[in-house]
């Protein structure tokens, strides 16, 4: 036997011992010569994708069956518009087809009884938020008109690497009145959204 024989023999035996070693290099050689290979894109937000609903929030309409003089009834209409730069005031309510309804609460409360809607709005797949809170109390007036007395607050809040961060965007109160002719507007901007928020009221005529 050459001197070469029994390191040939080890090699060998090795080898069959370990052929699934070779096997999966041979398809591994394969593998990177036939296939182009790519890990996956990252998937990352659409920056121009605002979040929200799923789809167009219907506005919720007053009850036709409030007869009782003693009850109002109150609602909130939030709309973000497609375009920061339009020109939404508080008084005019032309462009409010290029508004989308993010939400409209509507609330059924007392004369003389405070009532309340709080809210949270997400936008941005939630990293933006809005935190609706009014407090309301109608109230009548000399000869019998409605009068509203009011608190309303809107805070933002935005989380971002360094936390999250909190501000007031609109802090009003006082007593509207004549809401069934004119309604009120608050006309407000977040980062780079433009909103606007109705309030509007509806009491059956009559008698208290």
């Amino acid at each position: 036997m050459s001197p070469g024989a029994p390191r040939f023999t080890a090699v060998r035996d090795f080898l069959a011992r370990h052929a699934y070693i070779a096997l999966a290099a041979g398809a591994l050689l394969v593998l990177t010569r036939t296939v182009d290979f790519a890990p996956p894109p990252l998937v990352r937000p659409d920056p121009s994708a605002h979040g929200g609903a799923a789809g167009p929030v219907p506005v919720q309409e007053f009850s036709p069956d409030l007869h009782h003089p003693q009850v109002m009834q109150l609602r909130l209409v939030l709309r973000r518009y497609d375009d920061p730069a339009l020109r939404v005031t508080a008084d005019d309510h032309a462009l409010d087809d290029r508004g989308d309804v993010l939400s409209s609460p509507l609330v059924t409360a007392v004369v003389g009884t405070e009532a309340a809607v709080d809210q949270n709005v997400k936008l941005e797949g939630g990293d933006l938020q809005l935190r609706l809170a009014l407090r309301a109390t109608p109230r009548l007036s000399t000869g019998g008109a409605t009068t509203l007395e009011h608190t309303l607050e809107i805070h933002s809040q935005r989380d971002g690497w360094t936390g999250r961060r909190e501000r007031p965007v609109v802090i009003a109160g006082g007593v509207l009145s004549e809401l069934d002719n004119r309604g009120q507007r608050w006309v407000f901007a977040v980062d780079d959204h433009l909103f606007s928020l109705d309030l509007e009221a509806v009491r059956p005529p009559g008698p208290v």
